[in-house]
């Protein structure tokens, strides 16, 4: 099993409304994903509590099956479409993919 680890920094919000309405389009993008991507085991998103200059604003969480199947979940148009909306605000990108 591997879990893939992403956590992404936001930029650009003129309002904190501005901010939780993107946030809000996020969880709807990622909503039911593993439902829709047969690779996928599990998907948990998340938005950082503490707001600290260290910290990153969003993480993606998620359980596959094998490094083949990650793949396949890259580029399936439903993660590609909610990666599209993570572009749309992103300034930085960590990501690890791991053997549980």
């Amino acid at each position: 099993m591997i879990k893939h680890i992403a956590m992404f920094k936001f930029g650009g919000f003129a309002t904190n409304e501005e901010k939780e309405n993107y946030f809000q389009r996020l969880r709807n993008a990622f909503c039911g994903l593993e439902n829709r991507i047969p690779e996928l085991h599990s998907i948990h998103i998340g938005f950082d509590v503490l707001h600290s200059d260290a910290s990153f604003d969003f993480i993606v969480s998620a359980e596959i099956e094998n490094l083949e199947h990650l793949q396949c979940y890259s580029q399936h148009p439903a993660h590609l479409a909610a990666a599209a909306v993570i572009k749309e605000k992103a300034i930085d990108r960590k990501a690890i993919d791991y053997i549980l």
